[in-house]
Order: structure tokens, then C-alpha cells, then sequence
């Protein structure tokens, strides 16, 4: 029985429990519930709440962070992420890996927590930077957390970088705005992915108004999708790598949905 919007029915669980690991052998039995435990995390992402504040029909919220960390650390948020992409993908008829994706950074405000943070002079603000790499569904291929003060073209090489370790095979276009159209930029990812970058011109500074960005407006979407979860609406972590993995789990929690 569903106590919670946000938890996982029978089917979004059955996607979800294969790659959380069994209980060690030896010593005193697990009591905890892992399909709670993930219901708990993902209530929190969505509604914002403290740890402390979780409702107390989860598990204490001391074993959901410690389990939200443990996944985290071992990699276990990163490959359920990646494995429902594709799922998705040919859920939507589409190839598993994308030929064509769109890149973009959002700076956001940090809480009270404190952590490593920075000022980005364009936006006026102070917090940190998300660097997001999607595909033309809107669906996140990577994305990575940095400082607000890291210029975009760092954190593109740090996504890009990475993507060929899980894709097979490396996209061929990617769509950007003007922040990433330096030569220095274009040379490297011919480099790296032998993939060509294609700037979209900003209409809205010339129309005066919103004018959606040719192909890149999907990112932006998916920037907008993010703020649809509370605890995103800053960044509320005290580690970058919390924070990376609150984006994962939002991630995981909207692919279920269309899954479902």
C-alpha cells in the first residue's frame, strides 16, 4: 500500500531492487526495509524536508542517510540512473546511447549548510554550478556540481569526458549557447568525442522576449523538471557529492514515472 505520492509502486520497485546489494552474511539479520528506505529518499528529494524530518513510517532517518551515502559512495545511484536512461530510450523508440545531445550549466544558491561554493559574476550568484549534459527527450546523460565560479567550458569537459566510459558509442553533435563556442573548446571535443559543437543564438535578448532556443531549449527544460523537486531549489548539501547524487535520484524518480 502506497502511504506517499512519491513512493514506488510494485513495478518502479522492480526496476530499482536488482542493483541494491544483499544483506552481509553473518552477524545480526537486516531489519531495515530497502524499499522504504528508498520511498524516504525519494519523499525527501521531492518534498524538501530535513533528514531529520522525515515522517517516522520510514526508517529512522539516520539508516536513510546512511544508505543514501553507502549507494552514493559505491556508485549504486549512478548505474540505476544509467540503466533507466536506456530503458527509457527504447521505452520512446530511440537508440539506447544518443547521437545528439544538448549541454548547459545552472547556477543555484546554496542553504545554510555551508560546503564548497563560489560566486558566478554573470548570474549574480553565490552558490554552485550544475553542469547538465541531455538528450534531445530532455532525459539527463550526466551531470556534474561544481562552484558557481567555474566557467562552463570546465565542467562540459569534466561531463563530456566521462560520457564515452558508459556510452557506446560518443555523440556526434552537441548543442550549446554562446559560453561554449570558444576554439579552444571546439578543438578538444573534436579531440575527445570527434563531435562538433553547434552554438543556438539566444533570439530572446534581440525579441525582447522568451523565444525557445533552437534544440537547446530541452535542457532547459530539464533545469525546469529539477526545480519541480524541493530539495533542489538550492543546494542544500554541505558535499558536492550529495549533491550530484540528489540530482540522480531526481532523475530516477521522473524515468520511473514514464516507465510506469
Amino acid at each position: 500500500m502506497r502511504n506517499y505520492p512519491t513512493d514506488l509502486t510494485d513495478d518502479q520497485w522492480g526496476h530499482v531492487a536488482p542493483f541494491l546489494p544483499p544483506a552481509r552474511l553473518g552477524g545480526r539479520p537486516r531489519t531495515t526495509s530497502l524499499r522504504r528506505t528508498v520511498d524516504a529518499i525519494l519523499y525527501l528529494v521531492r518534498t524538501g524536508c530535513q533528514w531529520r524530518q522525515l515522517p517516522h513510517d520510514f526508517p529512522p532517518w539516520q539508516t536513510v542517510y546512511r544508505y543514501f551515502v553507502q549507494w552514493q559512495q559505491q556508485g549504486i545511484i549512478t548505474d540505476i540512473q544509467r540503466t533507466l536512461y536506456r530503458m527509457v530510450r527504447v521505452f520512446e523508440y530511440r537508440d539506447p546511447c544518443p547521437s545528439v545531445v544538448c549541454i548547459d550549466s545552472q547556477s543555484v544558491k546554496t542553504g545554510k549548510a555551508g560546503g564548497n561554493r563560489g560566486y558566478d559574476g554573470g548570474k549574480r550568484v553565490k552558490g554552485r554550478k550544475r553542469h547538465m549534459v541531455v538528450d534531445t527527450l530532455g532525459l539527463m546523460v550526466d551531470v556534474a556540481v561544481s562552484p558557481a565560479n567555474v566557467h562552463d567550458t570546465r565542467g562540459a569537459r569534466r561531463i563530456l569526458g566521462r560520457i564515452a566510459d558508459w556510452i557506446d558509442h560518443e555523440p556526434e553533435v552537441v548543442y550549446a549557447d554562446g559560453a561554449y563556442g570558444g576554439e579552444p573548446f571546439r578543438q578538444w571535443l573534436c579531440e575527445t568525442l570527434s563531435a562538433r559543437v553547434e552554438i543556438s543564438a539566444n533570439l530572446a535578448q534581440t525579441a525582447k522576449r522568451f523565444v525557445p532556443a533552437k534544440q537547446r531549449w530541452v535542457v532547459e527544460r530539464t533545469f525546469a523538471w529539477l526545480g519541480d523537486y524541493r530539495r533542489l531549489d538550492k543546494d542544500h548539501e554541505r558535499l558536492i557529492v550529495n549533491s550530484v547524487a540528489m540530482i540522480r535520484w531526481a532523475m530516477v524518480r521522473l524515468m520511473l514515472n514514464r516507465l510506469g
